[in-house]
């Protein structure tokens, strides 16, 4: 792999990176738009902008799945609607940092579901790295509990981890349709599903504004769509261990972006819990 292919790989990374770590500012810009709403309309977004991708690349021959595989993508499906729902509820109730960090946590909860129920062994450095992460986690909720100023919401912590937990349960129901279908299909039949699931929440009582309807288009195209076709791409160039170091600066950079954008403050137990976490999920990155 040269220098090129390596500049290339680190640069589509970079630029995913920065559409997630927006995710949080149009989601606080629509107040009067509920979770639900939002990550249905997300999904929406994302599912038509893949297809018309997929047309225009003339990839649309191997987006077709077999119906037989139909149950395997729901299962899935229903696992990612519930980690995203999870984490619009995060965004919303406590700081973008606390939900981007705590979300982050989900490689530790793989390891420890692929331990108990898949029998799969870890080296005493990475149980070591789980235990760091978990008491980073530990420290970011101690901290906003018993801290006189309380800048968060304990409930957007809760779901946080929440998300975490669904994010590391589709991680591994996913695993086995990654040898059968590309990127692409998954992805794209992933959000349509995940769209006909959430599409109770389309009928809300909120009225969308032009305004709401725009935030909501942006999560949807650039957000979703837009940076998983970038990691694709940089996924193409370098190894995926290298890209998932660069995804951890996605919560520095909100923290940041939420900072500048939204003028939302990051307590002290975010920046030592965040750096924990980190620490540990580059120390089994390396390890793997």
């Amino acid at each position: 792999m040269d220098s090129k292919d390596n500049y290339r790989g680190v640069s589509y990374t970079f630029l995913a990176v920065i559409l997630w770590s927006f995710i949080g500012i149009p989601v606080r810009w629509i107040p009067e738009v509920n979770s639900g709403m939002i990550v249905a309309y997300r999904f929406l977004f994302a599912s038509i902008v893949l297809l018309i991708y997929g047309i225009f690349t003339k990839k649309s021959s191997n987006i077709k799945i077999n119906v037989k595989d139909v149950p395997y993508l729901l299962v899935p499906a229903i696992l990612l609607s519930f980690t995203i729902y999870t984490y619009t509820i995060g965004l919303k109730t406590t700081t973008i940092a606390n939900t981007v960090f705590l979300q982050q946590m989900a490689p530790l909860y793989v390891l420890v579901v692929s331990a108990l129920l898949l029998k799969e062994k870890a080296s005493k450095k990475t149980a070591l790295a789980v235990l760091i992460g978990i008491a980073g986690g530990f420290i970011i909720f101690y901290y906003d509990l018993s801290s006189i100023n309380v800048t968060t919401n304990f409930y957007g912590n809760v779901m946080s981890t929440f998300s975490g937990f669904g994010w590391a349960l589709y991680t591994i129901s996913i695993r086995a349709l990654g040898k059968k279908y590309d990127g692409l299909t998954t992805t794209l039949w992933m959000f349509i599903f995940a769209t006909i699931i959430m599409s109770p929440f389309f009928y809300g009582s909120e009225i969308l504004t032009p305004f709401s309807l725009s935030m909501l288009f942006i999560l949807g195209f650039l957000c979703t769509a837009g940076a998983f076709l970038l990691y694709s791409i940089a996924l193409k160039h370098i190894i995926a261990t290298k890209a998932s170091i660069i995804v951890l600066s996605e919560g520095v950079l909100a923290g940041i972006l939420a900072y500048l954008i939204l003028n939302e403050t990051v307590t002290n137990g975010t920046i030592i819990g965040g750096a924990l976490i980190l620490i540990s999920i580059v120390i089994i990155l390396r390890e793997k």
